[in-house]
């Protein structure tokens, strides 16, 4: 079945096209992740989510992690709504953004290094009315030093994607 979904559409003709070409290099250069390997660990990952429904809010806290992509890409295709958070927040912080994305999980980071885990949340299940359900949430405070949510469909990450790339002269 093919994906409405503009983001995931361009992520299949990237796949494609560059398979098992390096997408992420570590720290001193060595390919951490292929395409084909983001793919894999995409798959990987969505099996972890099965048991979110569509709509819930997922955090993402797991800073500059090689399966961000991989992450992103799954919770895209079940529809769950990502909500990045930086590995420097306090945990009051933390929990303020939690409470108002109204999220269910977090996705965190382990000591160990090996891949991020999942946490769920001892919250209610309800799944919260983002009117057009976006695809990511992004913390604010904006002028008024009070955090919102700002909505991110994927429309407008992909449009965010395509003006990285040209600026940076990326095909």
């Amino acid at each position: 079945m093919k994906s409405e979904d503009p983001l995931l559409t361009a992520w299949d003709k990237t796949l494609l096209r560059k398979g098992d070409r390096p997408a992420i290099l570590d720290p001193t250069g060595k390919i951490a992740r292929t395409f084909r390997q983001i793919e894999e660990r995409a798959r990987h990952f969505a099996a972890k989510i099965d048991i979110f429904d569509a709509g819930e809010v997922l955090a993402v806290q797991i800073g500059n992690h090689e399966d961000w992509p991989s992450i992103l890409v799954a919770c895209l295709r079940k529809q769950l709504v990502v909500l990045p958070l930086e590995k420097s927040i306090n945990d009051q912080q933390r929990d303020a953004a939690l409470k108002i994305c109204r999220a269910t999980a977090v996705v965190s980071a382990v000591a160990s290094g090996n891949s991020p885990e999942i946490f769920r949340l001892r919250t209610a299940d309800t799944t919260a009315d983002w009117d057009r359900q976006p695809s990511l949430l992004k913390l604010t405070s904006g002028t008024t030093a009070t955090p919102r949510a700002i909505r991110f469909r994927s429309r407008h990450l992909l449009a965010d994607c395509d003006q990285i790339c040209d600026t940076m002269g990326i095909s």
